[in-house]
């Protein structure tokens, strides 16, 4: 079928891309991520950089699979499941409760494939010369800075100063980096991005749908501008976004079509992460990830391992009717003999498989609400909400609640008002997609908001279980521990604060 024709294409260069990873490593590049890919890596044909651009999107896969740990767990949405014993996926329930080290297992492995991407996108860049057609050469350099952006602000929205890395570097190399300040790496990100905004096709389609455009780097940009703030970013973040809104993609008609199986890279979808059932390598393993403990396949096929869990917070920020809570999660499952557990799961990514780990669901990245509402919070930080502001809020509101939903300015006419109200809204909309941290961070919330949340949720005040109380959010806590090993490869840099 037409949605998984580039699904395919990754199929058959599973086994180069490995290749790219180990051909030129040794013991030292393995533990040092940014250095891992040599200098000597050439390619001589279009067709094998083709293949390296699509080696660089198999690479997302190791980020997706522990992002949520470092977004979504870390925020007020979810947390580890209460019911478990609280030995259980230790290094889980550190991140959860921020007290996670620099040896975090999972800390150290999303840094690694953050790196790995980058490499991989940098191996890309050096070989352009060899795509004689402009077109194609474009649209290569392009993919290869999306990516390698979308990495990189990740990496210093969790991790701030970070270390640059533009071309493949040596193992003797890299142990002589230093991390780059937040507003250089920022700057490098919003480079990166206005370049492949110029390069990227309008469109992608046929053998290469699920490849990048255009509008999902306008969007990241755009994202990434408001993000490093200053009037000069907002006024460029207003600029791009009004673009991707005023372009080809617009909203699905009902929120469950958004993420549908049967429906996937629809024209909401900007940039998703695919997945393949079908025993074939490429599997999502979300759904049992997320499923709860001891549902045998009652939820998903194999059991859950009952991690995400949605807060009862979340729970209740749902109002009544709105069918974006029962697309998004549950609070409770039917079991043997029609027994009603009251778990609360995430049903986001859930759908018909026959083996574990082995889901169809893509993970979308970005998408058109997400450009519609981050317009409205770029106008907002400029000037105060408008009736364009609230418009765009609205135009994402009323897709779920209908059109007597629709906020007025006596709902949010003040700037504070409507920062709260666009805060609500992105909670509900992008529930369980990894945006709740981010955007805590990106409007100055997460501090206030944390404590609330540890304050008031019950298993981190529990008096059966007093090891798990967890205080308020310190700010030095908003940035994660660089990784030990990093620092043990070169004592120089520069531990995070409190850590």
């Amino acid at each position: 079928m037409k949605i998984h024709t580039f699904r395919f294409t990754t199929i058959k260069i599973l086994c180069l891309s490995a290749a790219f990873l180990c051909s030129s490593c040794d013991e030292t590049l393995d533990l040092r991520p940014i250095s891992e890919i040599g200098v000597d890596d050439f390619y001589t044909t279009p067709e094998e950089v083709n293949l390296a651009v699509i080696s660089i999107y198999n690479s997302l896969y190791g980020m997706q699979n522990r992002e949520w740990m470092l977004t979504e767990l870390r925020s007020d949405n979810t947390y580890m499941n209460p019911n478990s014993t609280e030995t259980k996926d230790l290094a889980v329930r550190e991140i959860d409760r921020f007290v996670q080290s620099s040896q975090n297992i999972y800390i150290q492995e999303y840094w690694k494939a953050c790196y790995r991407t980058i490499n991989l996108s940098n191996i890309v860049l050096k070989n352009l010369d060899v795509v004689a057609d402009a077109n194609k050469r474009n649209a290569y350099e392009g993919e290869a800075r999306f990516l390698r952006a979308h990495a990189y602000f990740n990496l210093v929205r969790l991790w701030g100063g970070v270390f640059i890395v533009e071309t493949p570097v040596s193992g003797s190399q890299a142990k002589e980096m230093d991390r780059s300040p937040q507003n250089e790496v920022y700057a490098f990100i919003l480079n990166d991005l206005r370049i492949a905004a110029e390069k990227l096709p309008a469109v992608q389609n046929g053998a290469s749908l699920g490849r990048v455009t255009a509008d999902a780097s306008r969007t990241l940009l755009g994202k990434a501008l408001l993000t490093a703030g200053g009037e000069q970013n907002l006024a460029e973040a207003r600029t791009v976004l009004a673009q991707v809104v005023g372009g080809t993609f617009s909203l699905q008609p009902t929120y469950n079509a958004v993420f549908s199986i049967s429906n996937e890279y629809n024209n909401e979808i900007l940039f998703a992460v695919r997945y393949q059932s079908g025993s074939v390598g490429l599997g999502s393993p979300f759904q049992n990830y997320f499923a709860p403990l001891q549902s045998d396949n009652y939820v998903v096929f194999g059991n859950g391992d009952g991690l995400n869990a949605p807060t009862e917070n979340i729970s209740q920020a749902y109002v009544t009717g709105d069918p974006r809570k029962a697309t998004s999660m549950a609070d409770s499952w039917i079991g043997f003999n029609g027994a009603v557990n009251n778990d609360r799961h995430v049903v986001k990514y859930n759908s018909v498989f026959n083996t574990v780990d082995d889901g169809g669901n893509d993970w979308i990245v970005l998408r058109y609400a997400d450009a519609l509402l981050l317009l409205a919070e770029t106008i907002n930080e400029q000037s105060g909400p408008t009736g364009e502001a609230l418009g765009y809020l609205n135009q994402v509101r009323t897709r779920s609640l209908g059109p007597d939903a629709a906020l007025t300015t006596a709902d949010a006419g003040t700037y504070f008002d409507f920062k709260l109200a666009l805060e609500k809204e992105r909670r509900v909309e992008f529930g369980f997609e990894n945006h709740r941290w981010f955007d805590l961070v990106r409007t100055g919330r997460a501090e206030i908001v944390m404590t609330q949340h540890f304050a008031t949720e019950f298993q981190y005040n529990d008096p059966a279980h007093p090891s798990l109380n967890t205080p308020g959010l310190q700010h030095y806590q908003i940035l994660l521990p660089i990784p030990q090993y990093e620092i043990d490869l070169n004592p120089t840099i520069a531990q995070n604060t409190g850590y």
